[in-house]
């Protein structure tokens, strides 16, 4: 896996993530433990595994979570992750 290829496309699944989702679909999507999966092709043409997810987090904010895996490694192996936090108000922040 390269990392820096994965880097690239979870910060990229990550900014969609920020611009387009409104809290209270977080909300829904962390309270029913929703995750998105999708396979993508990186620019190196390798393929990836995208899952993203919600986890609860501190003053009823919400932790969106993009994390990247090589498709041919086994799920034992560590994806490389990025996240962000939304706030109640809708406002993201690291």
């Amino acid at each position: 896996m390269n990392a820096q290829v994965a880097a690239e496309i979870a910060e990229e699944y990550l900014a969609r993530r920020r611009c387009l989702v409104a809290y209270a679909e977080l909300a829904v999507m962390e309270e029913n433990d929703d995750k998105d999966r999708e396979n993508v092709v990186g620019r190196d043409g390798e393929k990836y595994k995208v899952l993203t997810y919600v986890l609860p987090d501190a003053g009823h904010c919400l932790r969106m979570v993009v994390a990247v895996n090589d498709r041919s490694l086994h799920s034992a192996v560590i994806p490389l992750t990025c996240d962000a936090i939304m706030r109640p108000d809708g406002t993201c922040g690291e």
